[in-house]
Order: structure tokens, then sequence, then C-alpha cells
């Protein structure tokens, strides 16, 4: 195995130098861009008041697997561009604004189509590429629930790792979090993070060692959005998707070139370094970006007894590449190489110290291909291939000696799906789609330290637009599991539009989740030898019912009111119990425990009294529950909200961002029979961003200015300051 990623990190080598040349060679000897063949293409932007709005960013996303269009709308207030056929998403955003956007059908016939955007639908909804239905909608319209962060929130709160994103989203609880971090997971409306998906470009990824996807390991940089569907809607895109799934979109490179890079320093010896590249002409786009972050995390003691933030290192190398079209096929590849390491100490008085030493490596390889059958029908093949190896090192001084785990996923398969996204409204998708997993390592109870298994999946959802305002989406998820046999999940969903002011849906979605590696066979030890889990292999898979209902209002002007109830039951849950003591350690067992509830419901305030100003706020209440104890389930916080408030100034270009959120007490576990929760933690930061001139901009952040840190957990990170210098040539910043 070590072979095979030693090869596969000597083709990356190669694979990088080659797309850096080819880039470089491109960029030296630009040739002029030509009209595509297709339709000559329009879209103008107008403010409630029906005047055009000059400078708006214009960008085309087409559900083909071709690159993105983009341009600043004119004196006129529009902007035009020849596109080939297809269907495509059509944005428009600017500062101080939320993005409207429409999905609209390039016929064949070069005949030329114009479009108009009010700002006014701007301020009361946004536009997704892809929802938990898979199909392109806006949020007016959506039956299922879907939140979504874009490139425009990721700079207002200086996000540097997928972490920092998600934090301002009331329904997502990270944990063991902040800059300075060696992992962090994220809850979804209180499922654990072994029940969240983790996408790619809406392939799953695999390789959860510690039945979790490190959201350290990414950096924001390559992330264009992030889609957050809730509940077992997101069944839609994987089997571990039972409470939620967490969706991450790449970014594509623009018409023209741009490159750029950013440098900075901050408190804990914190280091920043990026940079990317792209180019895009006559169908074909090359973008690649490379990153590296470094925090040694609190002042690391060697003589403390007591856990301390461990130090942190993260590289992640990005590539997504779009090849001319060639008769109605588009292809396409995405690959990403992330490699973290993260070392520190941990200890008590019964344990002695221990130091440790946690590589972490990912390889994934996405290739694409897309066939357009006509303007609105669409044949998607995608395949993917993913490398991941975590390795532990550890040393504990006293009593014990243990060195060296190691344990390998590997997972390929593919997926052909086939959509119909028409004008009218009428939504269609099915697809078949594959996966084969395996994994190996020291930790495995197996014979030969390895398990595998091979999943087989037929989903379809169709969404049909009916009378006076109201939609229908149905559809299911079929699943042919190699160890835990079939599974049929089925999906209703409906929505209201009443009015312009007012939109409303519900649903009910069975979920299905199969018990992972982790869960089955692995060995952990955990606190110094504290605590040892053992897997179980003969757990069930969870199941549950999930039901939502929503509102989405718009009352006052330029504000959007959001609103959800939620309620979850599980059964066959599978939780750590408790078996036995053995000296000093506490042993515990993977098992299937029963029933529990989750229920609660959230709010989400976007107000945009200018363009200057933006005001989000959020909160969720959560009831979570194990119904035989009684108990709540652990790390669902009963209480989560979160603030943020934005000042941009484009002519300035200055943009500074307040942003804070807060978490109540959290259940994690008994002692002697008890409960308890670790205390409630507040994290509130400023971040600000100052356009110099040539293309330069320098960035100050400061995390955490409440100073509330959990002495036991260091949940977040303590006070920080950070700066960088950001220098971008061509293109335009999102």
């Amino acid at each position: 195995m070590a072979g095979r990623f030693l090869g596969a990190t000597r083709q990356l080598r190669h694979a990088l130098c080659l797309a850096a040349a080819g880039l470089a060679a491109v960029s030296a000897h630009p040739s002029p861009v030509e009209p595509e063949a297709g339709s000559n293409f329009c879209v103008a932007v107008v403010d409630p008041h029906g005047l055009r709005v000059q400078g708006v960013t214009i960008l085309l996303a087409p559900l083909a697997a071709a690159p993105l269009r983009q341009g600043l709308t004119d004196s006129d207030g529009s902007w035009c561009v020849h596109l080939a056929p297809g269907a495509y998403v059509v944005r428009a955003a600017g500062r101080g604004m939320e993005g409207a956007a429409r999905l609209v059908t390039v016929p064949p016939g070069g005949q030329s189509q114009q479009i108009e955007l009010s700002l006014k639908v701007s301020s009361l909804a946004t536009q997704v590429e892809v929802t938990a239905s898979r199909l392109p909608e806006s949020l007016w319209d959506a039956p299922l629930p879907v939140r979504q962060v874009d490139r425009r929130h990721l700079r207002a709160v200086g996000a540097r790792q997928l972490n920092d994103a998600l934090q301002e989203i009331p329904e997502v609880v990270t944990f063991a979090g902040g800059q300075h971090s060696g992992g962090a997971s994220a809850n979804v409306q209180g499922f654990a993070s072994r029940d969240v998906e983790i996408l790619l470009d809406g392939q799953p990824l695999f390789g959860r060692v510690n039945g979790y996807v490190d959201l350290n390991q990414f950096d924001a940089s390559f992330i264009e959005a992030i889609e957050i569907k809730t509940g077992a809607s997101a069944m839609t895109y994987g089997l571990q998707g039972m409470g939620g799934v967490i969706h991450l979109l790449t970014r594509r490179a623009a018409e023209g070139r741009h490159a750029g890079f950013e440098a900075g320093y901050g408190s804990f010896n914190t280091a920043l370094a990026r940079a990317e590249a792209g180019y895009a002409a006559r169908g074909f786009a090359l973008y690649g970006a490379a990153a590296m972050q470094r925090g040694l995390g609190y002042h690391l003691i060697p003589t403390a007894i007591g856990k301390t933030q461990p130090a942190n290192r993260v590289r992640n190398v990005f590539q997504s590449v779009y090849l001319p079209a060639w008769k109605n096929w588009n292809a396409a590849s995405t690959f990403l190489f992330l490699d973290q390491n993260f070392w520190g100490f941990d200890g008590s008085p019964a344990t002695g110290i221990y130091d440790f030493r946690r590589p972490k490596r990912r390889v994934i390889l996405l290739p694409r291909a897309t066939y357009t059958l006509g303007g609105s029908s669409l044949l998607a093949l995608r395949a993917r291939r993913i490398y991941y190896r975590s390795d532990e090192d550890v040393v504990y001084r006293a009593p014990f000696s243990l060195r060296g785990q190691k344990t390998e996923n590997m997972a390929e398969g593919g997926d052909a799906e086939w959509t119909v996204a028409r004008a009218d409204g009428l939504r269609f998708a099915t697809s078949l789609y594959f996966n084969h997993h395996r994994m190996v390592g020291e930790r495995l109870t197996t014979s030969g330290n390895e398990a595998s298994t091979a999943v087989w999946s037929q989903l379809s959802t169709a969404e049909v637009p009916l009378a006076s305002g109201w939609r229908l989406l149905a559809g299911y998820r079929a699943d042919r599991d190699r160890l835990f046999g079939a599974r049929l999940s089925p999906q209703l969903a409906v929505a209201w539009r009443p009015s312009d002011r007012l939109s409303l849906s519900g649903g009910a979605t069975r979920g299905v989740r199969a018990p992972d590696f982790n869960e089955m066979y692995i060995f952990h030890t955990h606190a110094g030898g504290r605590v040892v889990i053992y897997g179980e292999p003969t757990l069930r898979p969870q199941r549950s019912w999930s039901y939502h209902a929503g509102a989405l209002v718009h009352a006052i002007p330029k504000s959007r009111l959001e609103t959800r109830l939620f309620h979850h039951d599980l059964t066959d849950l599978i939780e750590a119990a408790f078996q036995a003591r053995q000296g000093i350690a506490s042993i515990y067992r993977y098992a299937n425990i029963g029933r529990a509830r989750i229920r609660g419901g959230s709010a989400n305030l976007h107000y945009t009294p200018s363009r200057r100003w933006e005001l989000s706020l959020g909160y969720q209440y959560l009831d979570a529950k194990d119904i035989r104890s009684r108990l709540p389930l652990v790390y669902a916080p009963r209480h989560r909200g979160n603030v943020r408030l934005t000042f941009a100034e484009g002519r300035q270009g200055l943009l500074v961002s307040l942003f804070a959120n807060f978490t109540s007490p959290t259940y994690y576990g008994t002692s002697g029979g008890a409960p308890v929760y670790m205390r409630g933690f507040e994290l509130m930061g400023i971040n600000a961003e100052k356009e110099l001139g040539g293309g330069l901009m320098l960035r100050l952040t400061l995390r955490n200015l409440t100073g509330d840190v959990d002495p036991a957990f260091r949940l977040t990170a303590p006070r920080s300051v950070e700066a960088s210098l950001r220098w971008r040539f061509g293109g335009q910043e999102n």
C-alpha cells in the first residue's frame, strides 16, 4: 500500500508539473477568444424601481461539464455572451446583495435570447446550483430543506478552513474546531458526524477512520460554495447521509487569465500561504490552487498534565480541467490532494503523559463527462477513485507502550444520471450508482486486517409543478449492499407559493445508514488508554423517518426570514455502550441501543438594507434524546445561534464583518452514573479587508474576542490575530 501511495504521489507531481507547464504555455501564447457556435444570450439586471444596474457580476454555470462564464453588467445594466445550446444556471451577485438567479435553456438554432433579473428578487431568495433533489432551483420553490454558503460569506468571515465556513450555520455544530486544532467534526440537526455525508462535486468522500471526515483538512480557497442538506432528504446523495449532507462545490476557471497569491501570519506561529492560477477560452478551462496552513496551537508545555490543543499543518493541492466540447460531449476532471499532520501531547496523573503524531493523506480523482440530449435533457457519467491513509504514532510514557498504527481506505465507483430540467419547472432525474470500498489497517479485528463492501443503488426523483403555485416532489433510493442486503428509502415533499412574499414546504423521508467499518471492526484507544472502544460486526443498519416543514417569508422589504420545524425518529441507533472497567480503562463496545428522537426548529434572517450593509441572524433549538436511557444525545446542544454584520464599500475596496456564534452546555457522557455536560462557549471575531491597488488586498482577522475557552476540552482557540496580503492578477473577485 505504501508503494501504491508513493506511486500516486509521483503521478501527482508529474500531473502538477505538466499542468503548470501547459498553463504557462497557454498564458504565454494566448489565442483570441472566438465566439462559440450557438445563440447570443443577454442578461439585464434591474433594481426594485425597474432601473438598470451597472457593475453586477453575472455567472453562467452550465449543467454540462463545461467552464463557467463570467462578466459584469455595463452602463446599460446588461451583459451578453455567445452560448452553446444547453441548460444554464444564471446568477447575478453584487456587494450587499443576495444572488438572484434563474434556470434557462438555450435552444439550438442560433436565435438571440434575453432575460431580466430583478434585484428585488435577489433580496428574497438565493439560487443553488444543485439542491437536495439533485436539480437546480430557487429556494422559493424547493420542497426540500437546503442552505448555502457562497464565496461572499467565506470572505466575510475570513474563512481559512471548511470548519470556519460552517460555524455560522445554526443547524451545524462543529467540535474540536478553530484554526489551531488537529481535527474537527460536524453534527447536523442533532445527528452525529458519522451520520453526515461529505461530498465533493456530488461525489462522496470515503475514509472515516474515527467515524468522521476532518473538516480542517479542506482549505477554503478552492471552494466556490457549500450546500447543507438536513435530515434524511440528503439520502439522495449517499448511504451515509441519513442525518444530512455537507456538499462542497469547487471552483472553475472563469473566462480569460487570472492568478493570485496570499501569504499571512498570526498568533501561535500560525502561517498561511496560497497560490492559484486559471485560464479559460473557447470551452477549455484549467484551474489550479495550492495552499499550506500551519498553527502551533496553544502553549505546549512538555511537563504539563492535561489536554492541550495540538499543533497542526495542512497542505492542499487542487486542480480542475474542462475540455472543449466535442459534438454534444463535454468532459472534465477534478483532482484534490490533502496532507495533514498534527501532533502534541496529552495525559493524566493515572497514565502519565503521552506524545502523538497523526499524519493523514487523501488523494481524490473525479473524472466526469456529460452528453447534451437536448436543450433541457442531459446525460452525466461520473467516476471516482479515492485513497485515504491515516497514521498514528503514539508513545505512552507510562505505563503503556504503543506506536505505529495506520489505516488505509480505497474507494472506487461511478454513476450514470439522466436529468431533465425544463424552464417550465418540470424536473426529473434518475441514476444508477456503484461503489466499492475497502479498508486495511492494524486496528481492524478482521481476518487479514481488512474489510470490503460493494453497493449498488438506483434512485429517481421527479418534481412536478401543479396549479395554484403548488409543486410536488416524489422519489426513492433503492440500495443493494453486499453486507446488509436490499433497502428502499422513499421520499415525498410538497411546496406551495401562495404569494410573492410567502413560500411553504414540507415532506417526509425514510432514511437508512449502514454501519461503517469503524463501528464494526476497528479497535480504538483514547485518552492515554483510559478509554477503549471495540467494534461489533453484528450491528444492524440504523433507520429513521424524517419529517420537516418550513416557511420562507418576505414580510419586511429587503429581508428574508426562513423558519423550519423538524422531527426525526431513529431506530437501531448505533452508539458506543459502556461494558466494564479493566484497571484504569473504561471498556466500550458499539451496539444498536434502541430508539432516539430528535426534534426542534430553526430560524434564519437575512436583511440587506442597502448594497453596503448585510445582517444575518440564525438560531436553532434542539431536543435530542435517547428514548431508552432518557438522556440527551451526545454533542447535540439545546441552543445554538449566530450573528454576522457586514459592511462593504465597493468604491473604497473595503469589507468589514463582525461575526459571532454561541453554543449552550452540551451533554457528552456520564460519570458515576450522572450526566456530564461540557460548558457552553462563544466564538466572536472581526474580519476586515482593504484593497490597496494594483490587485493587492490586506486582510486582518481577530478571532474569539471573548476569550471564552473551555478549560477541559479546548473547543475554541484563544484570542488570536491574523494578517495576510493577497495579490490577484486578471479576472474578477467573486
